[in-house]
């Protein structure tokens, strides 16, 4: 796949400043930063040569820009800055070229190929509804993995189901006592039991005992106890996977805690060997040096049950041995920060040489969400409301003749899932957010409707213009605002690049808010000026109107395949 456009322009850059310099490519390039839009497209400052040059910087840039000449772009000093500043041939028509060649694999590359990554994402709890507090874990971690994938990554993408411990025993214990032997397959029901049981354990600690003794029996192995574990997870299983189908997520492994209990001593005898352990109060604890307020880690409490840090640190091994990962990442909030640190470092006290692969993609929290219902419980009744806010937006447009669709409810579910879910990405990962149901779901403003609607005002000019051309003359494409919207296109592949390396998908879904304003600034210029109408009339104006829509065309697959890596439709009608 070709290299991102403005990267190969910007290394040419770089290269020619260090012939220039004398000085080696590695030590340039550092310097090299993306330049205020007025001054050009990238800057070099010659403050750091002035010592020993001996020279004021604005002469050594006089002589710098002098100096350096890079095919396609501009060189000219400014003060103490060399900028450069992107022709407009042939980097309109470079641009669109590659767009068009790549389609909807735009913004991707292959530069992960023969590299493997799991991530650890979404892990609900058995016989519990996926809650709102799942939200961000579940589309980050989708997110990540599509920006994964889209590199040539082999993304195993993997459930960590809450499978195993005493709220298993609570649902058990809690269905001897509440439950309807009719309505076992049903999710709602198990969810509605575990509620009953879990309040009257905070009440009853004789019942709490009760759903203690019913985990412990099934970590001591007993078919009745296993039996039912096994049939409320399948039920919990069905559930989830409903959901998932919903937000159009796909995960390569379902995997449990449960699935390494039978590999618990062999784990503990492992860190015994290789860090040591020690018993603190009655529990099993790993010998570490001890740390400031940081409470030691547990590996088997006094009462013999294993706990997070033991399921987590087989899961580690088994993962490693099974899918021989290059990286190794856990979406889970950054209130879990402690326990991955040192689990983290168990693992490389053991001297097992991938612990250094695992990252911790920790995340804020959601402040405000509710329904009309009230608190929300399930992550079902928020995406129920979205489509019903959104139904309700959708046709008071259709009705006012503001928007079009063959089937409202389908584009208010697509529009309700978008606004939910680019609601929750385009805030960077490790910060707080408030929710704010009317935010989201604005048509106008930094929101996933607003993208959509871009999407589909770029379909609607390409059917009205009879379709993408098969030949262009980008040399057309003169105008201010459409040199300023090719550039925000030819920044994707850049985006997808950054987002990957920092594991944050805002950083793609800000570069498509950008996309979206410079394409509504260009459009409606033919609002006071007929010339400048994207279809303008005329058979003199053929070619302009043919270059027009070819940059209709990759605005439209530009916003396509960056909603696509964020998990959002892309309506083709609103």
């Amino acid at each position: 796949m070709d290299a991102p456009i403005l990267d190969t322009y910007r290394a040419a850059f770089v290269a020619a400043l260090a012939q220039s310099l004398s000085l080696p490519v590695t030590e340039v390039d550092p310097q090299v930063k993306p330049a205020e839009p007025a001054h050009g497209d990238f800057t070099f400052p010659t403050f750091p040569l002035a010592r020993a040059q001996k020279k004021a910087p604005p002469a050594i840039a006089q002589g710098l820009a002098a100096q350096t000449k890079v095919e396609g772009l501009q060189v000219v000093a400014a003060g103490p800055y060399v900028n450069a500043r992107l022709l407009p041939q042939p980097f309109t028509g470079q641009v669109l070229a590659q767009v068009r060649a790549q389609g909807p694999r735009y913004g991707g590359s292959d530069a992960g190929r023969g590299r493997a990554v799991a991530i650890d994402y979404s892990s609900p709890n058995i016989a519990k509804p996926i809650g709102f507090h799942h939200i961000r874990t579940t589309f980050l971690g989708h997110a990540i993995a599509n920006l994964y994938r889209a590199n040539g990554w082999r993304v195993e993408g993997i459930n960590y189901l809450g499978d195993w411990g005493k709220q298993f025993g609570l649902v058990a214990v809690g269905f001897q006592e509440y439950g309807d032997p009719g309505r076992r397959k049903e999710m709602g029901h198990l969810v509605e039991v575990y509620v009953r049981a879990n309040k009257r354990a905070g009440e009853e600690p004789a019942f709490d005992a009760r759903a203690r003794d019913f985990f412990r029996q099934m970590e001591a192995g007993d078919p009745q106890a296993l039996g039912l574990w096994r049939e409320f997870r399948d039920t919990s299983l069905d559930g989830f996977k409903k959901v998932y189908e919903r937000l159009g997520i796909h995960f390569e492994h379902y995997d449990g805690e449960s699935l390494y209990q039978e590999q618990m001593d062999a784990v503990i005898d492992e860190v015994s060997r290789t860090v040591g352990v020690k018993v603190s109060d009655g529990a099993l604890v790993v010998d570490m040096p001890p740390k400031d307020n940081e409470p030691p880690v547990l590996l088997k409490k006094s009462d013999g049950s294993t706990l997070y840090a033991t399921r987590d640190l087989a899961a580690a091994k088994d993962r490693y041995e099974r899918f021989h990962f290059d990286l190794s990442l856990y979406v889970v909030a950054q209130d879990q920060a402690l326990h991955f640190r040192q689990v983290f470092e168990v693992l490389e006290r053991m001297g097992l040489p991938w612990a250094k692969r695992l990252v911790h993609v920790n995340f804020g929290r959601i402040h405000g969400m509710s329904t009309r219902k009230g608190q929300v419980v399930m992550l079902t009744d928020v995406l129920d409301e979205a489509r019903a806010r959104a139904l309700e937006k959708v046709q008071a447009n259709l009705a006012a003749g503001k928007m079009e669709t063959a089937d409202p409810e389908k584009l208010a579910e697509q529009i309700g899932l978008g606004a939910i879910v680019f609601g929750d990405l385009k805030n960077r990962r490790t910060t707080d957010y408030t929710f704010d149901w009317d935010e989201v779901l604005e048509f106008d403003g930094h929101t996933g409707p607003y993208l959509q609607y871009a999407h589909a005002r770029a379909c609607n000019i390409l059917r009205k213009g009879g379709g993408a051309p098969s030949g262009w003359d980008a040399g057309l494409l003169v105008l201010p605002e459409e040199q300023a919207l090719v550039r925000e296109v030819a920044r994707l592949p850049g985006a997808v690049q950054a987002a990957l390396a920092e594991n944050e998908p805002s950083v793609v879904a800000r570069l498509l808010l950008d996309v979206a304003a410079a394409f509504s600034r260009w459009y409606t210029l033919g609002n006071q000026d007929r010339d400048k109408r994207v279809l303008v009339e005329g058979e003199a104006h053929a070619d302009v109107r043919a270059a027009r829509l070819a940059l209709v065309d990759a605005v439209r697959n530009t916003l396509s395949s960056g909603l696509a890596l964020l998990g959002i439709s892309a309506p083709e009608n609103m």
